[in-house]
């Protein structure tokens, strides 16, 4: 399985804490070598869209989120890392993240 981050979410990612870093590719790795991941660590998000789900990670600056889709057999596409600031999932963010899935025929 191939581990596909978009530029956009690279760019996103770069602006996080080191430690929030390192934790997501640990778990991107883990989800590579076939591991399952499940709550509190990802959750999925069928109402969004298919496949999507949420890394919810916490570190020294705060909560982070880390959105991605699994096609099974192919890849894990990296669609968005944010900042969690409020209780729910941020509107602006599923709609960031609908609007890349697009963008990739996902």
């Amino acid at each position: 399985m191939e581990l596909i981050i978009l530029k956009q979410a690279k760019r996103e990612l770069k602006d996080a804490p080191r430690d929030i870093i390192e934790d997501v590719f640990a778990l991107f790795d883990d989800l590579m070598a076939g591991k399952h991941l499940s709550m509190p660590i990802s959750r999925p998000l069928p109402s969004i869209a298919k496949g999507l789900h949420e890394l919810r990670l916490s570190g020294r600056a705060g909560e982070y989120r880390v959105f991605y889709v699994i096609r099974v057999g192919s890849a894990i596409y990296v669609l968005h890392a944010t900042s969690k600031k409020t209780e729910k999932t941020d509107r602006r963010a599923t709609d960031l993240v609908k609007s890349r899935l697009r963008s990739l025929g996902l």
